[in-house]
């Protein structure tokens, strides 16, 4: 009963933690700009088809741009998880538009959601300089840059689920055999010219299986701050490989930006603070 008591107090100081927002603002920030990336297009109001969608791309518009900006934060940021979660849900799934329900999608959307649950406008924002002013005129401290945790720790879950789904899914032969990789270069680089042969089954074979190891390494090390410094930067680099080399469209910078969430928040505050010296009185 001990045991479950102290592991259920080490739950809840995990879950009530609290630290800096930097790292929140970052990601808002990030997210705004990739959801335009992923959906600005579509979202213009020239292909807006009826009120519904008409209304839906003000919405999309009005909602990410002040996420965007940081002015009034947190309904900005809850409505633009409601509206990319309907474009998702009800046009996407239900309404048929399948080009809208990838996995790059859902996982800009959830993280969209997630980031609707932090205090994401405490930092970096309009609604920081605003509660500065505010400060000054009153002759009071300025507000700290701090707030819960938790939406960080729920993004992190985001990212091992996603690195541990997608490994147990390349658990087979096709892929550990490194066949699955020679159908993706034949299909995008070499065609029906894909040289055959010993030397492309082993190098094939040995990228697959480094993949699969690489994906449960960050599934575990996501959660192990020890682990960071090594296997961050292979994360990044595997992304921007994965970016430059095939169409994963918002899906590597997605991922990326949310190793904000599982590198220490102080951390993070520190290196903006020391890129912009004025971080904490801007």
């Amino acid at each position: 009963m001990k045991t479950r008591e102290s592991q259920g107090a080490r739950l809840a100081r995990w879950a009530g933690a609290e630290g800096s927002t930097v790292p929140m603002a970052l990601i808002r920030i990030g997210l705004a700009l990739l959801l335009w990336a992923r959906w600005g297009e579509d979202m213009v109001l020239v292909q807006a088809e009826g009120p519904a969608m008409l209304a839906l791309s003000l919405g999309f518009f009005a909602a990410t741009a002040a996420m965007l900006v940081g002015l009034w934060t947190r309904a900005a940021t809850a409505a633009a998880a409601m509206v990319v979660a309907t474009m998702y849900f009800a046009i996407g799934a239900a309404g048929g538009r399948t080009a809208w329900i990838h996995h790059h999608h859902f996982v800009l959307m959830s993280a969209t959601v997630l980031c609707a649950l932090t205090p994401c406008g405490r930092s970096l924002s309009l609604d920081r300089w605003r509660a500065l002013a505010r400060a000054r005129r009153l002759g009071v401290a300025a507000p700290a840059e701090r707030g819960p945790l938790l939406g960080l720790r729920l993004m992190t879950a985001q990212l091992s689920a996603v690195y541990l789904w997608s490994a147990i899914d390349k658990c087979e032969a096709g892929f550990l055999s490194g066949a699955r990789l020679e159908q993706i270069a034949g299909f995008y680089y070499f065609g029906s010219d894909l040289p055959l042969g010993t030397a492309l089954t082993i190098v094939s074979a040995t990228a697959a299986w480094t993949v699969v190891a690489l994906e449960f390494a960050l599934a575990i090390g996501v959660w192990r701050p020890r682990w960071h410094r090594v296997l961050l930067p292979l994360g990044v680099a595997f992304h921007a490989g994965l970016y430059v080399l095939l169409p994963v469209h918002t899906f590597s910078a997605t991922m990326v930006l949310l190793y904000l969430a599982v590198i220490d928040p102080s951390a993070v505050h520190r290196a903006v603070a020391a890129a912009l010296p004025r971080a904490d009185e801007a």
